[in-house]
């Protein structure tokens, strides 16, 4: 099968629409009846795609769409999806259905799923290498994955977010945040995708600004970079909701940097997190942030896993960590968002978490079980790769 023509990067104009979802039920009501409605492409990136009840609903809307003839394209993560990886990718390419508009790929499958390899993406044809080349490119590679979550439907609709394909966001008590979106710049995330998918390391030159990308060395760069940017040129406020928040020495420094400047600095990370450790990593920080003036809040109500950051009338929302394991490793995918009543509504949300968070401070500190601190600071020594 010849591979799919790269569209060219468009002039981006901003998004005609942008609506915020927060709620599981919602998001996934919407999606499928995007999907649904699909009349000729989808493409769908995930990190988890697990086959529970929201799983097979997708399952069966992806299915039905193909025997519409829609182009499907399917992209999921060899760790995140592990479980059932393969029985979808069987499952879409089930002899009933027309296979050539159907194609699913595995992102790097885990070391003992020899089954999987058969999904796994494609690598670009290149010399012979040498046993003790392949294995040690091997095991510095399985250590990266694919944390984007993105549907593209007919080019025109697209969805960005940190909900992964699962039932574990919505009946578990969840804190997630998504963006469905319409407007031109969908051609630009169309060409991003395909990047990845033929696993082309070419970036094009021209600068693409309503989403941030990391799916080359000099991507990854270019994104850590203009985060940096970003946070230097806030005037009024930096507003952090983030699940795994251990940040950069370069990103601590700026953030504190910000507060000196008189930008109002807020956090809020989890107090309990479905990665046990991660709190107790969190609050290593906590110590350093507050010296700085910064204002720390801890969520107690949900499950935080929204990755959103607020900054002046900006909105990056997508599906970054604010960890080494974003910064360094995973493929991440978020968008930038400036409407007006966007930015309201996500400002709304924000002092809504807020209020239902506990706030942070030398005093409260005190009240932390002394294991769970020592466990934080042991941990902290392995961040690079958490």
């Amino acid at each position: 099968m010849p591979k799919p023509l790269i569209p060219h990067i468009r002039d981006e104009k901003s998004w005609n629409e942008e609506h915020l979802y927060f709620e599981a039920k919602s998001y996934y009501d919407r999606l499928l009846s995007d999907l649904n409605q699909a009349h000729d492409e989808i493409i769908l990136e995930t990190y988890i795609f697990k086959l529970d009840s929201v799983g097979k609903q997708v399952l069966e809307a992806l299915e039905s769409a193909a025997k519409r003839g829609v182009r499907i394209k399917l992209l999921i993560d060899g760790a995140g999806s592990s479980e059932d990886a393969e029985t979808i990718a069987y499952a879409l390419h089930n002899p009933d259905l027309p296979r050539p508009n159907v194609e699913v790929r595995i992102y790097h499958p885990l070391p003992w799923n020899f089954s999987a390899y058969r999904w796994a993406l494609r690598y670009k044809k290149k010399k012979q290498k040498k046993f003790l080349e392949k294995l040690w490119h091997f095991i510095t590679q399985v250590n990266h994955r694919n944390h984007r979550k993105l549907c593209i439907i007919d080019e025109r609709i697209a969805w960005l977010g940190s909900f992964n394909i699962t039932r574990e966001h919505e009946h578990h008590n969840w804190h997630d945040s998504a963006v469905r979106l319409i407007g031109e710049p969908i051609a630009n995330l169309k060409n991003n995708f395909f990047h990845v998918w033929q696993r082309r390391d070419r970036s094009s030159r021209r600068h693409v600004h309503h989403f941030l990308t990391n799916h080359s060395l000099k991507l990854r760069k270019q994104k850590n970079a203009r985060l940096v940017k970003i946070i230097q040129q806030a005037k009024t406020r930096i507003w952090i909701t983030n699940a795994y928040f251990s940040p950069s020495n370069t990103l601590l420094r700026e953030l504190k940097a910000a507060v000196t400047r008189g930008v109002s600095v807020r956090v809020i990370v989890p107090s309990r997190s479905d990665v046990a450790i991660f709190p107790a990593i969190t609050r290593t920080f906590y110590a350093d942030l507050l010296a700085a003036k910064l204002q720390i809040y801890e969520l107690n109500t949900k499950i935080l896993h929204s990755k959103t950051m607020l900054i002046d009338n900006q909105l990056i929302i997508g599906s970054t960590n604010l960890n080494y394991r974003s910064y360094f490793h995973d493929l991440e995918l978020d968008a930038i968002l400036s409407k007006p009543e966007t930015i309201h509504q996500m400002e709304q949300k924000f002092i809504f978490d807020k209020s239902q968070s506990e706030e942070i401070t030398l005093h409260t500190m005190k009240k932390f079980p002394r294991l769970v601190m020592m466990v934080g600071w042991f941990s902290r020594l392995l961040r690079y790769w958490l």
